[in-house]
């Protein structure tokens, strides 16, 4: 009996030890800035389609808005949408099966599409969100904690193998993400995938005041409290061309970087192999696997650089990550890398003025052209924000 007691004990003081694991996780958060760096609300249109088999709140399942053009669409019933959190996903890199628990907050958003099933997290009552237009019953403008949760088994290597990740309702844009190094996940309800993914939407500062002079110069400060290791300026033209500039050397807390239109040089026509190669590079220095930041970058190769407009890509901070984000994984892993991108998209001052000039018109088909570039474009509602503000102030002030 006393052996008995004794090896009870040791099994109770030393339980059998727990995998060793690491754990990758890449997203990125999109704003919309005036020229005055005054983040726009009404950036909540979808840009990417996601499979029907994806999970999300009442009313917030929606194809890309530009595929709905033309047509009849339930707008988001959301308001003072000033940031979107698109496709984090989560990898799992361990020699052997266990079971996890994952926990990530939002500070600041909505955890609004999610997939595999989760086994809790915030819940959205949708009102009457049947009607059309629905009802914003998610009001930003006011503080707001989301959060999702999962209980799910990390399949082994071999496992992993030997399960099928095709599914008929599979997108481009998510095959993309799944790598071959990573574990499958599968969650109670039997779904599986090669990853944990999560969308959402919400209301704060992210960290990057971007603004841009009269005379084109584009500013950064860094108002992250951290570090920012990497940033990518990147300009798409509206003849195709572009142009675009690396900085690779750390912006520090409360520094400025300034960049004027001479400093950013043009691009490959076409596909630009190099500017590819070299976001992929410097994502991987950051610590991902390279098939992770191949995925990450194949994934939003299009609405990062195929479509019109001034962009600054940077990667924030781990400290900042872990402020919007709180993530606690039992068993912990190992090792934790998170790489979010943050995707500050900017309005120039030359914009600006042609659209103020659209939307003031008094020629019909100006004032058509207007109309469609706010009822059409992935940013259409933002812009208009942007070109209300500028009517509202005196013509010396707008026009500077």
């Amino acid at each position: 009996m006393k052996t008995s007691v004794l090896l009870t004990s040791a099994a109770f003081l030393f339980p059998p030890s727990l995998p060793g694991y690491d754990l990758h996780e890449w997203g990125t958060f999109t704003t919309v800035a005036g020229s005055d760096g005054v983040l726009l609300s009404g950036v909540q249109r979808e840009e990417e389609a996601l499979p029907d088999f994806v999970r999300h709140h009442p009313g917030f399942h929606h194809v890309p808005h530009a595929i709905r053009a033309g047509s009849k669409s339930m707008p988001l019933p959301v308001s003072h949408v000033t940031v979107k959190m698109e496709t984090p996903v989560i990898y799992f890199h361990s020699d052997e099966g266990f079971r996890a628990e994952v926990k990530v907050g939002f500070q600041g958003g909505s955890i609004s599409q999610w997939f595999p099933e989760r086994s809790g997290g915030e819940t959205v009552e949708p009102g009457s969100a049947a009607a059309f237009p629905p009802p914003s019953f998610l009001d930003f403008s006011k503080p707001y904690h989301g959060s999702i949760e999962w209980e799910v088994d990390v399949l082994s290597p071999p496992e992993s193998r030997n399960t099928v990740l095709f599914k008929p309702g599979d997108l481009l844009q998510w095959t993309r993400a799944r790598i071959p190094e990573a574990n499958v996940v599968r969650a109670g309800d039997g779904s599986t995938e090669g990853f944990l993914f999560y969308r959402g939407l919400g209301n704060f500062e992210p960290g990057l005041r971007t603004t841009v002079a009269a005379d084109e110069t584009l500013s950064l400060h860094n108002d992250t409290g951290g570090i920012i290791p990497y940033l990518l300026i990147y300009e798409k033209m509206s003849d195709g061309s572009s142009r675009w500039l690396q900085h690779g050397d750390p912006l520090l807390p409360g520094n400025d970087l300034r960049f004027p239109e001479s400093k950013l040089r043009s691009g490959k026509p076409g596909f630009d192999d190099e500017l590819y190669s070299e976001l992929v590079r410097h994502l991987a220095g950051q610590g991902l696997l390279p098939s992770e930041s191949a995925a990450m970058v194949q994934t939003w190769w299009q609405s990062y650089f195929d479509t019109p407009g001034l962009r600054v890509f940077w990667v924030l901070p781990a400290s900042r990550t872990s402020a919007i984000l709180p993530l606690r994984v039992e068993p912990a892993p190992e090792t934790t890398i998170r790489i979010l991108v943050g995707r500050s998209e900017v309005i120039r001052p030359r914009s600006e003025q042609a659209w103020l000039a659209l939307a003031t018109s008094e020629i019909p088909e100006e004032r058509r052209q207007w109309a469609s570039l706010v009822g059409l474009d992935r940013f259409g509602l933002a812009y208009a924000e942007r070109i209300k503000s500028l009517q509202s102030r005196p013509k010396e002030t707008a026009a500077r």
